[in-house]
């Protein structure tokens, strides 16, 4: 629910700074403040992932592996000539199925992560493609569900689940480029690896993403 609401709050920002116009006087020293921007992306990524100690009867170990897919958005200023400093949120979904190909995993079963954190930075701002390369740190939670018996798509009950959820705490780097529609409205395309730690910890989120979303510039 939290991260839904920080996707709401993005989203009424950002319109907030693209309808907002006003008069700037120039000086001969360079301004720190250099505008804003901020906006919603949709993602979508590949999950390594293996439970700690998720062993089944059979003897088989619950891997769970996959491509994700989610939604967030993030808000920046831009400092000086290149440096934008922010922060964003995310969530992602893995759905596995019997389907999948560690078959054992029942419909239903899920890893779900959440994060947010703070974001930094170094971007080139060309005539219509902007260049950037930065990192984001912060923390998060994951939420995993492993229906090895059953299936949620019924009331019975479940022959042999786990549930587990967990926090953690990333360092996210990333690179990419915003293309510039127009002045005020951003297409931006970002590639990153998320390297996550947990004292203890069941699944790891580490991966890569592909974000595309709009920015909204001020």
């Amino acid at each position: 629910m939290r991260y839904r609401l920080l996707y709401i709050l993005l989203l009424c920002a950002s319109f907030t700074w693209a309808n907002n116009d006003t008069t700037t006087i120039s000086t001969n020293k360079p301004r720190v403040f250099q505008g804003c921007s901020g906006g919603m992306m949709v993602h979508a990524g590949y999950l390594f992932g293996q439970p700690a100690g998720a062993i089944l009867p059979t003897g088989e170990q619950i891997s769970m592996q996959g491509m994700t897919y989610g939604l967030g958005g993030s808000m920046r200023v831009n400092l000086w000539k290149y440096l934008r400093v922010g922060c964003e949120g995310f969530s992602s979904n893995l759905k596995t199925g019997v389907s999948d190909q560690h078959a054992f995993l029942q419909k239903g079963s899920y890893i779900r992560t959440g994060w947010g954190g703070m974001i930094a930075d170094a971007c080139w701002r060309m005539e219509k493609v902007w260049p950037f390369i930065g990192s984001s740190i912060g923390g998060g939670a994951m939420r995993t569900l492993s229906i090895v018996d059953g299936s949620q798509d019924d009331w019975q009950t479940e022959g042999i689940a786990i549930l587990h959820k967990q926090g953690f705490g990333y360092v996210n780097p990333y690179v990419g480029m915003d293309y510039c529609i127009t002045k005020r409205i951003h297409a931006t395309f970002r590639l990153d690896w998320m390297l996550a730690f947990a004292k203890k910890q069941l699944v790891v989120p580490t991966g890569p993403r592909l974000y595309v979303g709009i920015m909204f510039c001020h």
